[in-house]
């Protein structure tokens, strides 16, 4: 039996976590300060957003809107990372996930509120973000082009990527539809994500291996990119198909059995490669907690339970890690990091902290604890629960 007692603790906890890193001027650090990531990223960020609607606040997700249009750059795309003031604090390139994300998650905040007013407010904003978007798209296989998104490495995101076309088509979906509920006609939005959700299932399904594909690689290293990933899910996740779609379900199966961490439980973001993983390679429990929707939506309460188990089983106080991993994966990622010269601040801190803690004794590294985004979709993922199986 799922211990139902331990699942609201963990709720109400995930929503103070969401609170302690919302700032007075409404930006959400994706970690709490004397952790890893003091820093508003966009993505991190929306996704804290969603949390919040879905937890019934919507005044602290009205204040993250605020704050992160007040960052967007002349371009319409918003910073790839920003400071506590609002400043841009980018250090790799923009990653256009993010934009697509702040657009869905003011189109979750305005179905739950009818906040029209602020939605008018924002309009000329929005116009411009869709427009990034739209200037992004590559015109063969009409799929949005984005150096860097999901992961942050170049030789598996750079490209045509499933996760960043799969959230930014659906936004673009949702602006159309808000566009009409404020007396606007962008007709072209929605022909321009159909055409993205038809390049998506014509060319991201691979037949051979049975479920979507990473990346499509164009420009400079034409490739295509077939390994699994946790973030293949997102076709379903921001309903491109249904649940129910014999494609979805294959991909998910494809995750399992091969993302599944065979040690610890849990689903890894990616295969193990060697040399790429900050704090070792282990299961996350935000992309485990996206799978768990899958179950949830397919109705599936011992498969949903399954994965909700392990998530309760691997918080620690009732918060949760970014990614767990074995001690020696960790103490591999640090020699390897060691003896390459690059061990940032950033990651000094997440060494210490996750050094201190009290299970790493028994041989379970608790990497940036703890981290926003995870408690956002473990809000998500319970409510959908609790609203499915009554």
């Amino acid at each position: 039996m799922l211990d139902k007692k331990k699942a609201e603790k963990i709720y109400k906890k995930s929503i103070e976590v969401l609170k302690t890193v919302q700032l007075k001027n409404g930006g959400c650090l994706a970690t709490p300060e004397g952790e890893r990531y003091p820093y508003v990223y966009p993505r991190d960020h929306a996704i804290i957003l969603l949390g919040f609607l879905s937890a019934n606040h919507a005044k602290e997700a009205k204040k993250g809107l605020e704050f992160v249009f007040s960052t967007q750059l002349e371009s319409g795309a918003f910073p790839q990372r920003i400071d506590q003031k609002g400043n841009d604090a980018s250090y790799k390139p923009i990653q256009i996930d993010g934009t697509g994300l702040i657009l869905y998650a003011l189109a979750e905040y305005v179905e739950k509120t009818q906040d029209f007013q602020y939605a008018q407010k924002v309009w000329e904003q929005v116009k411009k973000a869709v427009q990034y978007i739209l200037n992004n798209i590559y015109q063969d296989q009409y799929l949005i082009f984005t150096p860097n998104s999901i992961h942050e490495f170049p030789p598996t995101e750079k490209g045509l990527e499933i996760w960043a076309n799969s959230v930014c088509c659906q936004a673009i979906y949702k602006m159309y539809d808000l566009c009409y509920k404020l007396g606007h006609i962008h007709t072209e939005w929605k022909e321009h994500a159909v055409k993205i959700q038809e390049g998506i299932l014509k060319y991201m399904y691979n037949s051979r291996v049975k479920g979507f594909i990473k990346n499509i690689r164009v420009k400079e290293s034409s490739s295509v990119l077939v390994n699994v990933d946790a973030s293949q899910y997102a076709v379903a996740d921001y309903d491109l198909l249904d649940d129910k779609d014999e494609k979805i379900k294959l991909t998910v199966k494809r995750i399992e059995r091969e993302l599944w961490n065979k040690e610890l439980g849990g689903i890894c973001r990616y295969p193990k490669h060697e040399g790429r993983h900050n704090g070792g390679w282990g299961p996350w429990p935000h992309f485990t907690l996206m799978i768990a929707r899958h179950y949830i939506r397919l109705k599936d309460k011992k498969k949903s339970d399954e994965y909700l188990k392990w998530v309760l089983k691997i918080s620690y106080k009732n918060l949760l890690p970014e990614h767990i991993a074995t001690v020696k994966e960790f103490e591999e990622y640090i020699t390897d990091f060691t003896e390459a010269s690059i061990l940032r601040k950033d990651r000094l801190i997440m060494i210490e902290n996750a050094r201190k803690h009290p299970l790493f004794k028994k041989g379970v590294a608790y990497i940036t604890m703890p981290l926003a985004w995870p408690h956002a979709e473990y809000i998500r993922t319970w409510n959908l629960y609790k609203k499915t199986f009554n």
